[in-house]
């Protein structure tokens, strides 16, 4: 169950994070939408955990804890940093001139209105939790050696998302502005204790 819990804090808080910015840029995230940045990230942090599982099995138990121990570590220092690899992604990416290229969803979760309606539309919101889910994807396929309850997971993981993004949005408009909050600190600390929890 602290397990569970661990991972769902680390898929949430980029969810959270991007939801403050888009509520903060006065942007409406309707609650379908918010249903499905966190259907779509329980279902890539469920399906990877499964994949992990599976490949479990085919390389020696060892191997795999030092391989999913490195993916995690190695995801903690990447969201402990975030900002300094966001600058230099976003400038070397191409992609990220475009609005609603995933380089620029996962930074920056106000680019996600594409048609500048003020409000983030089941499409919208499918695409920004697809960028979103890197993490998800990472995280889930280093989850093998945790012993997770996925279809636990998957309950907890999916109840938390939707008040994650809500209480974003919420937070955001009272802040009244566009803030980039940085709680890449946060889900790289726990990324990096789940590391050392193998």
């Amino acid at each position: 169950m602290v397990k569970s819990f661990l991972l769902t804090i680390a898929v949430c808080t980029d969810s959270f994070a991007a939801s403050v910015g888009i509520g903060g840029a006065g942007i409406r995230v309707p609650f379908r939408s918010a249903a499905v940045i966190s259907l779509v990230g329980t279902f890539f942090l469920t399906a990877s955990a499964a994949a992990s599982e599976a490949l479990k099995l085919c390389i020696n138990s060892e191997l795999f804890g030092v391989l999913s121990f490195g993916l995690l570590l190695g995801l903690g220092i990447f969201n402990l940093f975030q900002n300094f690899f966001k600058e230099i992604i976003l400038k070397s990416s191409r992609l990220s001139r475009k609005k609603n290229s995933p380089a620029k969803l996962f930074f920056d979760g106000t680019a996600a209105d594409a048609d500048n309606s003020k409000s983030i539309s089941v499409k919208e919101a499918f695409a920004l939790s697809v960028a979103l889910s890197a993490d998800s994807v990472v995280t889930g396929i280093s989850s093998g050696s945790l012993e997770l309850n996925l279809p636990l997971l998957s309950a907890v993981c999916f109840l938390t998302g939707i008040p994650a993004v809500l209480t974003g949005v919420q937070l955001g408009k009272k802040l009244h502005s566009a803030l980039k909050i940085n709680l890449g600190w946060l889900s790289g600390a726990v990324l990096i204790v789940l590391a050392f929890l193998h």
